[in-house]
C-alpha cells in the first residue's frame, strides 16, 4: 500500500473493542493508511456509498464481521451487490470473524467480491498475509 493516501481500510465490527485491535495492527503494519472503523454496518454501508461521488476512492480492504445485530455481514455484502460496480472494484472484502463455522467459510467464498475469510483475532501475521490492493 506504501504511502499512498488513497488506500486504506473500512473495518466495520459491532465490537468497539475489536475495531480498536484492528487499528492498532493495522497501523502497525501500514502506518500511513487511512483507516475508518464503524460499529454499525449502516454507518459503513453509508460511507462506501458516499464514496462513490468522490474523485479520489483509491482501493480500500473492508475487514467485515458477519454476526452483527440489525444487519449481518451477510445482508451487509447483498446491499453492497447492489452498489455501483465502478464503485465495489475499488473494494477488497475480506470477512473477519470469530466462527470457525465451515458453512460460514463456504457461504464467504459464495461472494465474488469476498477475498477471503479471516479468524478472528486479526494478527500483525494475518495482515501480513493478505493479498492487498496496492
Amino acid at each position: 500500500m506504501g504511502t499512498n493516501s488513497n488506500s486504506g481500510f473500512i473495518v466495520i465490527d459491532d465490537d468497539p473493542i475489536n475495531n480498536l485491535l484492528c487499528t492498532k495492527f493495522i497501523r502497525a503494519v501500514f502506518p500511513e493508511a487511512d483507516i475508518k472503523t464503524f460499529t454499525s454496518p449502516v454507518s459503513g454501508l453509508e460511507y462506501i456509498n458516499s464514496m462513490q461521488h468522490s474523485e479520489l476512492i483509491g482501493k480500500r480492504t473492508l475487514l467485515l464481521d458477519i454476526n452483527m445485530p440489525f444487519m449481518s455481514g451477510w445482508e451487509f455484502l447483498e446491499k453492497m451487490s447492489d452498489l455501483p460496480q465502478s464503485l465495489t472494484d475499488h473494494l477488497t472484502v475480506y470477512i473477519l470473524s470469530s466462527s470457525i463455522a465451515i458453512l460460514d467459510k463456504s457461504q464467504a467464498d459464495s461472494y465474488p467480491m469476498v477475498a477471503g475469510f479471516i479468524e478472528k483475532p486479526l494478527t500483525i501475521k494475518r495482515l501480513k498475509t493478505l493479498s492487498l490492493p496496492v
